[in-house]
């Protein structure tokens, strides 16, 4: 029979701790990701490095004949941009209302990787989330999940359906980013079974966007034509290129949809304005398709001995496209805005990877 949950407050044991039936028994009930702009509206935006609000609502059902008792505590993880570095720069509390003080603000730490779940087969709670969930509706891998327990143990009678909210206030990292912020409950005496009447996880329908921070917009939420790895790069890193010809396969809105042939072209811009070509349309630019089951084509590239940038000069930025064999057919941004946006400001806007300094 599972089990749920032991709260002790600071001053009495609430109640003899009983197991939970299998039944659903802890659920998210909402989220609230939105932040308050200068006029006090709701926006799902937020300064590169600004303090930022999250907010779980959810409830527990305790529905037991078996009186054996329990103790445990309740696990919550918040899936973010790695960028943000939530584990050290979060506060996570919670309130609940079977507390002695149901107002009062209660702390979660992070959960140790030394510590496992009960049923993750070794694995730590951060790998058991990967390995079910992954990186949710993101598409983009930089993200990751922090997992927190409650510092106190929990107490629940049969038949007591307590409401939770949890807290996080945290700081938005550097870089200029969308994604989509995933939220799970759990807790120890459960520790990730097979089951999920224990378990519950929601990501948000909305993006939360990262503002006014450090170079190109990174987009988690939707695919692009173009795609960069590592995320952010330094002068002397190797690149991966690709293009993702499957975001869109009609010819009218992707000219290259039906092409096998995919060259990587266009040029590097040094901080002193001196421009790099790419070589020609040849061996040394052709793209090589990831696998024969999808349709994303992939260069790895070091920047300066690709573009002939001599070494002492250094690389601020690339503006790139993709190309078939005889150059008459290009993918670029523009066409990108095109599909993600339904229009384009112009139609020779060239992808653009900024490069980190030193």
């Amino acid at each position: 029979m599972k089990k749920l949950l032991r709260h002790f407050t600071d001053v009495i044991i609430l109640a003899v701790a009983v197991a939970l039936s299998a039944a659903d028994c802890v659920f998210i009930d909402d989220y609230h990701i939105a932040q308050k702009d200068a006029s006090g509206n709701d926006v799902y935006y937020a300064q590169a490095q600004s303090n930022v609000t999250f907010v779980l609502d959810g409830h527990i059902q305790c529905r037991t004949t078996d009186n054996a008792g329990c103790t445990t505590k309740f696990v919550f993880a918040m899936l973010v941009p790695r960028d943000w570095d939530l584990a050290n720069n979060a506060t996570v509390t919670y309130k609940c209302d079977i507390a002695a003080d149901r107002n009062l603000e209660m702390p979660m730490s992070v959960i140790p990787d030394s510590q496992l779940p009960k049923w993750g087969e070794g694995r730590t709670w951060v790998q058991c989330l990967l390995g079910e969930y992954g990186v949710g509706p993101n598409v983009l891998d930089d993200m990751e999940w922090v997992v927190f327990q409650t510092d106190l143990t929990w107490n629940i009678t049969n038949n007591q359906d307590p409401t939770y909210k949890i807290f996080v206030r945290t700081k938005t990292g550097k870089r200029n980013l969308r994604c989509k912020i995933g939220f799970f409950v759990n807790h120890t005496d459960d520790g990730f079974s097979n089951g999920t009447e224990h378990r519950k996880i929601i990501f948000a329908t909305e993006c939360f966007e990262v503002v006014g921070g450090k170079g190109m917009p990174i987009d988690f939420c939707n695919r692009h034509f173009n795609r960069v790895a590592p995320l952010t790069c330094l002068q002397d890193d190797y690149v991966t290129i690709s293009y993702l010809a499957d975001v869109e396969l009609s010819t009218e809105n992707n000219p290259l949809a039906a092409s096998d042939d995919i060259y990587l072209q266009g040029h590097a811009v040094t901080t002193t304005g001196k421009v790099y070509n790419a070589p020609p349309i040849g061996q040394q630019t052709r793209m090589n398709r990831q696998n024969s089951l999808g349709r994303t084509f992939n260069l790895t590239i070091w920047p300066a001995g690709f573009f002939g940038v001599p070494a002492d000069e250094q690389i601020d930025h690339l503006d790139y496209y993709f190309s078939n064999a005889d150059g008459s057919k290009i993918v670029n941004q523009s066409d990108d805005d095109c599909v993600q946006l339904g229009s384009s400001n112009s139609d020779n806007e060239l992808f653009n990877l900024k490069f980190e300094c030193e």
